[in-house]
C-alpha cells in the first residue's frame, strides 16, 4: 500500500497527504508527513511487515515494497508495524557495503534524506517493478511512486502529453521515460539517484544493466540455477511467515508455486472466475494434489467495468487497470491478513519468451513450434485513421529512441527487452501495482536471480518453454497426468504436447459447435459481453466530456464513433482515459467553486 511524495521545497502541511489518499476510493491508508529545511515528504503506511520509515538524527529512510533481504534472515516478516527491515538496509547503506542488485530481491524503492545536508538519495530496483517519477524545474525537484499523485502535488495535472495518451490507447503502455503528463518523466531502473542541496538536477548512476551476455554453457545448468533460486526466494519468506496463500489456476505457473511452497505453508489457494468452468476444475484438482484449501469466488459479469474508476486511480495513468484482477476480491478474501500472498506474474515474460514476436502460425496454433520473427520492429511507422499524423510520427520517434536505448546493451534480443526494460513497458505490470497496495504480494518470478538468469540466456532457450520446462519438470511431477486448462500436460515437453494439443483443439471445437461446451472456460472475464452491454454505452456517455483533454490528437471527436474505429483492447484503454480526463475536469470545476 505504500507510496511517497518527496519535494526539495517545503510543501504546506497535509497537501501531500491529501494527494496520496486521493488514489483510494475507500480504506485510504494512514500517511506520515516529514518537513524540514531539506523539504517535505509524505509516506503512506507500508503493508509489508518490517518496512515502516526509519528516522535517526541525521536521516529519514523509506522503503517502498517488501524486498527480501539477502544479507540476513527476514525474521521481521511476521511482525506488525516494525521497521527492522528498513533499519537493516539503512545500516548497510551507512556502512557503505550494500550491493543493490545482490542484497535486495524483488520490487522495491529506497529513499534516504539527509536532514542536515538536505541531500537526498533514491534507488530503483533492477527492473523498476515499482516505478518512480520525477517533476523537475529550475526551482524544485519532486519524486513520487505514483504519477497522478505527483501531477496533482506539483499542480501540473493539466499539462497532458497527448502523444502518451495515444500511445496508451494503441499499445497499453506509455513509452519510457515519458508519462501522460508533459512535465513528468519516469526515472531510470537499476539506478542510484542523488539529489544534492545545491542542485535541482537528478544525478544518476546505474548499478546494474541487463547486458546480453550468456553466462550458462548449457540449458540444464541454467534451469538448475533457476529452480534453486526460486526455491530459495520462497523459503526466505515462508520460514518467517505464519500464514500464506497463493493464487491458483488451471495453468502451470501456479503448480510450480504450489510445489515450491511447503505443505505446512500451503493453507489457502484462491481463484476468481465467471463460474466454475474448465479452468476452475483443473485449479481445484491442483489444489487437492498439493494440499491447499481451494477457494473460488465468482465475478459479476460487469466486474471489470465496475472496477474501472477505483483501479484506474489506484494504479495511475498510463497503466492498464484491467490487470488488477484481485481488486474487490481482496477484501472478501481478507488477503491483507496473510503474511504473504504468492503469484506467478512475469513467468511468461521472463522465462517463456512471451515478449518475443513469433511467426503468425506458431502464435495462432499452439501445437506448432515457436519461431521468432526476423522482420518485426517495435519502432515501425505507425498508421491509424483516428489520430493525427503529427502525433503518430512523434510516437514512432519515441519508440525508436527507446529501442535504440535497449539495443545499446542488447542486440539480438532488443525487441524482446523493448517490452521488458523497464517493466513499465510490459502491459501486465499493473497487476503488481494494484496488489502491492492491497496486500503483501510476493512474486517469485520477479526475484533478482530470475531476472538475471532471464537476461543472460539465449532466446532460443525460452522459446517452446524449453528453459521453463526443464526448470519446472521436477516440481510438476505430482500433477504429471493432470492437464493444463489449455489441454497440455505441462510435465512433458513441447514436442510431446504438440500431438496432444492438436487432438484437444479439434475435440474442443466440436464441443463448441455441438453445444456441449458453453460459456467462458478461461480465467478472465468476457470482454465482448462487457463492451456490448448497455452499461458500457452508458459509461461512454458519462465520461465523454473527458475527450476534451486530448482532442488535439484526434481526427474523430465523438467518443462513440472513435470507439468503433478501435479494437477491443484499445476501446478499453480509451474508456480508461476518458474516465481519468473527466475526473480531472470535475476536480477543476470543484476548485473553481
Amino acid at each position: 500500500m505504500s507510496d511517497f511524495i518527496y519535494s526539495k521545497n517545503k510543501i504546506e502541511q497535509s497537501k501531500l497527504t491529501k494527494e496520496i489518499r486521493a488514489i483510494y476510493h475507500q480504506d485510504s491508508p494512514p500517511v506520515e508527513e516529514f518537513h524540514g529545511e531539506w523539504g517535505s515528504l509524505a509516506v503512506s503506511h507500508n503493508l509489508y511487515n518490517g518496512f515502516q520509515p526509519y528516522e535517526t538524527d541525521d536521516h529519514i529512510c523509506v522503503v517502498i515494497g517488501g524486498p527480501i533481504l539477502c544479507f540476513q534472515e527476514n525474521y521481521f516478516l511476521n511482525k506488525q508495524l516494525g521497521n527492522e527491515g528498513t533499519q537493516a538496509i539503512y545500516t548497510r547503506w551507512i556502512e557503505g557495503t550494500i550491493q543493490w542488485d545482490e542484497d535486495l530481491s524483488g520490487p522495491f524503492v529506497i529513499l534516504i534524506i539527509n536532514k542536515k545536508t538536505s541531500d537526498a538519495f533514491s534507488v530503483t530496483d533492477i527492473m523498476s517493478f515499482i516505478p518512480v517519477y520525477k517533476h523537475q524545474t529550475a526551482t524544485n525537484l519532486m519524486l513520487s511512486t505514483h504519477v497522478d499523485m505527483l501531477a496533482y502535488a506539483s499542480d501540473t495535472q493539466n499539462e497532458i502529453d497527448v502523444v502518451s495518451e495515444v500511445d496508451f490507447i494503441l499499445n497499453g503502455v506509455v513509452t519510457y521515460p515519458y508519462t501522460t503528463y508533459s512535465s513528468i518523466r519516469q526515472i531510470q531502473p537499476a539506478t542510484e539517484h542523488v539529489m544534492s542541496k545545491a542542485s535541482f538536477v537528478l544525478q544518476s548512476k546505474r548499478y546494474w544493466v541487463p547486458e546480453e551476455k550468456y553466462n550458462y554453457k548449457t540449458i540444464n545448468e541454467a534451469s538448475n540455477a533457476l529452480r534453486i533460486s526460486l526455491q530459495n526466494y520462497v523459503n526466505s519468506i515462508t520460514k518467517h511467515a505464519d500464514n500464506v496463500a497463493q493464487f491458483i489456476s488451471g495453468g502451470e505457473d501456479s503448480r510450480v508455486l504450489s510445489a515450491l511452497l511447503a505443505k505446512e505453508n500451503m493453507q489457502e489457494a484462491f481463484v476468481f472466475l465467471d463460474k466454475m468452468n474448465r479452468e476452475g476444475k483443473v485449479a481445484k484438482k491442483t489444489a487437492d494434489v498439493y494440499g491447499a484449501k481451494f477457494n473460488m469466488l465468482i465475478r459479476n459479469k460487469l466486474h471489470y467495468l465496475n472496477i474501472l474508476p477505483p483501479c484506474t486511480d489506484l494504479i495511475g495513468s498510463g497503466s492498464e487497470y484491467k490487470h488488477a484482477h484481485t481488486f474487490g476480491f481482496h477484501k472478501e478474501c481478507k488477503l491483507d491478513q496473510y503474511s504473504a500472498v504468492f503469484g506467478g506474474l512475469f513467468s511468461d515474460a521472463l522465462l517463456k519468451g512471451a515478449r518475443i514476436k513469433k511467426t503468425r502460425g506458431s502464435t495462432r496454433f499452439s501445437f506448432l513450434p515457436q519461431i521468432k520473427r526476423r522482420d518485426y520492429s517495435a519502432a515501425s511507422p505507425l498508421r491509424n485513421n483516428v489520430f493525427t499524423s503529427k502525433v503518430l510520427l512523434e510516437l514512432t520517434i519515441r519508440r525508436k529512441s527507446h529501442l535504440n536505448y535497449v539495443q545499446s546493451f542488447r542486440n539480438e534480443s532488443a525487441e524482446e527487452w523493448f517490452e521488458l526494460w523497464p517493466s513499465s513497458m510490459n502491459m501486465n505490470i499493473p497487476n503488481l501495482h494494484a496488489n502491492r497496495r492491497l496486500f503483501r504480494s510476493y512474486e517469485p518470478f520477479m526475484s533478482k536471480d530470475v531476472v538475471k538468469i532471464s537476461a543472460c540466456v539465449p532466446q532460443k532457450w525460452k522459446l517452446n518453454r524449453k528453459l521453463f520446462h526443464k526448470t519446472a519438470k521436477p516440481l510438476l511431477k505430482p500433477t504429471k497426468w493432470l492437464p493444463h486448462s489449455d489441454g497440455r500436460l505441462p510435465y512433458f515437453s513441447w514436442y510431446t504436447n504438440s500431438f496432444i494439443q492438436l487432438g484437444i483443439k479439434f475435440y474442443r471445437k466440436i464441443g463448441v459447435k455441438t453445444g456441449l461446451t458453453k460459456g467462458n472456460q478461461g480465467p478472465w472475464g468476457e470482454w465482448n459481453n462487457v463492451i456490448s452491454s448497455p452499461d458500457w454505452k452508458l459509461s461512454i456517455s458519462n465520461y465523454s466530456e473527458g475527450i476534451r483533454k486530448f482532442e488535439e490528437a484526434l481526427l474523430i471527436y465523438d467518443p462513440k464513433t472513435l470507439m468503433e474505429e478501435l479494437n477491443k483492447n484499445q476501446r478499453i484503454n480509451l474508456m480508461q482515459i476518458l474516465y481519468k480526463s473527466k475526473k480531472q475536469l470535475d476536480r477543476e470545476k470543484d476548485k473553481i467553486r
